[in-house]
């Protein structure tokens, strides 16, 4: 038998990732122009090669099993790959001389990004930037792939393909109401946060757990009634009107308005402030241009921060 008939090629992925979706052969025929039958054919087709259901029928609606969505995740490096390929052979065809591919967590693309890539487009017009806004993980993946030039990170943490520029160590710090008993004090401490409604970053990711290590070392568990996978979320949550955060000093200033009040985290937690680039690959000037960019704004922004939200508690 050829077993090279029966391996999935990326239209049948793309056409399961389309009925995942949308959970009906309908949704996905209209999504990727195709007719239904046509749709309903390949996912037949695809179950009969690998020999197992990839989805279950229930009220003519699709719900994805387990090996459907195991599938999806390994084959999103393809799409990735894909798009870039796209993007490139498009910035060859209008002329575009240069590109900088900028992957960053959610916090740095509000709390920095947009400034600094702003101020480089205006001194730089011929050159592209884009910005992909992912979560950590994902933010190495694509830089480890050689789908993103450059990826501004807080908290990263060793990965054999990448390597790393320092720019800063950000602060923890604790963002609340004035009215919070908290502001009355000099300096927020695990025990001070006990039992108070808290919003804040999920153990499951890598600043989270810093947290939770923190809490555990002083006696306390880290438990926040809401959990967010950025940090920036959290503050905006308290912005909004609801509990305390305990986030980087970026994006607590970042979401700082008048009514709330910044206070210093003790222990003292730090996190990295970082550009991740790949290893075997050197990187561009314009790339190692950017970096500068960033790394000088971050500085500034810091200093920013640091004057306006400055109290005796504050470590220097």
């Amino acid at each position: 038998m050829d077993r090279g008939r029966d391996m999935l090629n990326l239209r049948q992925l793309e056409i399961l990732r389309a009925v995942v979706q949308y959970r009906t052969t309908v949704g996905a025929a209209e999504r990727l122009g195709m007719s239904q039958p046509s749709i309903s054919n390949t996912i037949r087709h695809i179950e009969s090669v690998l020999g197992f259901p990839l989805f279950e029928r229930v009220s003519n609606r699709l719900t994805p099993t387990e090996e459907a969505l195991i599938l999806l995740e390994e084959s999103e490096p393809l799409f990735l790959l894909r798009d870039a390929v796209n993007q490139r052979a498009t910035d060859l065809r209008m002329g575009r001389i240069g590109r900088i591919r900028v992957a960053s967590t959610a916090e740095l693309s509000e709390a920095v990004l947009p400034r600094v890539i702003a101020d480089y487009a205006n001194e730089y017009p011929q050159i592209q930037i884009s910005l992909e806004t992912r979560p950590l993980d994902s933010v190495l993946q694509v830089v480890e792939n050689g789908l993103a030039d450059v990826a501004f990170i807080i908290a990263g943490y060793e990965r054999q393909a990448l390597e790393y520029v320092l720019v800063d160590e950000l602060r923890a710090v604790c963002l609340c109401s004035e009215s919070d008993p908290l502001a009355k004090l000099d300096q927020i401490t695990p025990k001070d946060l006990t039992a108070r409604p808290m919003v804040g970053p999920q153990v499951a990711n890598r600043i989270g757990l810093m947290i939770a290590d923190s809490f555990r070392a002083a006696g306390y568990d880290y438990r926040p009634t809401i959990e967010t996978r950025f940090m920036n979320a959290a503050a905006r949550i308290v912005r909004d009107g609801w509990g305390v955060t305990l986030v980087d000093e970026l994006s607590a200033f970042a979401a700082l308005k008048p009514g709330l009040v910044v206070r210093p985290y003790v222990p003292e937690l730090r996190f990295p402030l970082s550009a991740a680039v790949p290893k075997a690959k050197t990187a561009s000037r314009q790339t190692r241009r950017f970096i500068a960019a960033f790394s000088e704004r971050a500085a500034l922004r810091i200093a920013e921060v640091r004057a306006a939200t400055h109290r005796p508690g504050f470590p220097d």
